[in-house]
């Protein structure tokens, strides 16, 4: 994995005063609760999958991404999207893959997954503790590959966007984790050259079904700008999406990265 996928803060130093980060605290917190009730719905009808509304646009083993159909919202120029999936492993695994407020944990999340082609930490708003490991608000950019930016025909879309993490109950007292990544913008935070910013709003949540099984449900709109490459762009962010099935995954890793620093150093 290259380096030059992870950069110092592109933009300079982004200052947030103590009511920015409440209100990105604010944003993420209503976000992912309108989330958790559209879950609690799906949990309802049996995980049943509207097909009059949603048409299967992409799988990835047992993850299977779905677009809105345009007769469903047909005034919107958006697509809106569903991914489900069933993951293996705990919860706990899942959320520790998925966790990453610094760029080091980035790093070593992309190098499993390989979920965007450069990113940054931009500012963090609340850190992990050790009461509440899973529990981050983040500040980031990322920039995700389109087919033919190598060679000038379209230009790479990236985005700004508050990252938020944590784990909470539904209703029913089951414990589910969430990720949300939500576009922001700040004075400071300027188009970048041979870039098109675009803007997404996404929120999955997780819930552990058995022993080694987490059931995740994922939906979004994303804006990549521009008519011609919209599902090319579309598909990059299902891409990037799709990583998740390797929370699990990278969460062992990330453990046993842990353990063999801790061997080291005795």
């Amino acid at each position: 994995m290259s380096n030059k996928r992870f950069t110092v803060n592109p933009f300079g130093e982004l200052t947030l005063t103590s009511e920015d980060r409440a209100k990105l605290v604010n944003i993420a917190n209503t976000l992912v609760h309108a989330k958790l009730e559209e879950y609690e719905e799906y949990i309802n009808i049996a995980k049943t999958i509207d097909l009059v509304r949603w048409k299967r646009f992409s799988s990835s083993g047992a993850a299977t991404t779905y677009i809105e159909r345009k007769n469903s919202n047909p005034d919107s120029n958006l697509h809106e999207l569903l991914m489900t999936a069933p993951l293996s492993g705990t919860l706990d695994e899942n959320m520790f893959g998925l966790v990453n407020p610094t760029l080091e944990a980035m790093r070593i999340k992309a190098s499993y997954l390989n979920d965007f082609s450069a990113a940054a930490v931009l500012a963090t708003v609340v850190e992990p503790t050790v009461d509440e490991p899973f529990l981050s608000t983040v500040v980031k950019w990322m920039e995700i590959d389109i087919p033919g930016a190598s060679i000038g025909v379209v230009r790479n879309r990236d985005y700004v966007y508050v990252e938020s993490t944590g784990l909470t109950s539904l209703r029913n007292g089951d414990r589910v984790g969430f990720h949300l990544m939500h576009s922001v913008n700040f004075p400071q935070t300027h188009e970048l050259p041979s870039r098109v910013r675009g803007n997404m709003s996404l929120c999955a949540i997780f819930r552990q079904e058995g022993p080694d099984r987490t059931d995740c449900r994922g939906t979004g709109i994303m804006d990549p700008k521009g008519d011609m490459i919209r599902m090319v762009a579309m598909m990059g962010m299902v891409q990037a999406t799709m990583a998740g099935v390797k929370y699990s995954y990278c969460g062992q890793m990330k453990k046993l990265a842990w353990l063999l620093e801790q061997r080291n150093r005795n």
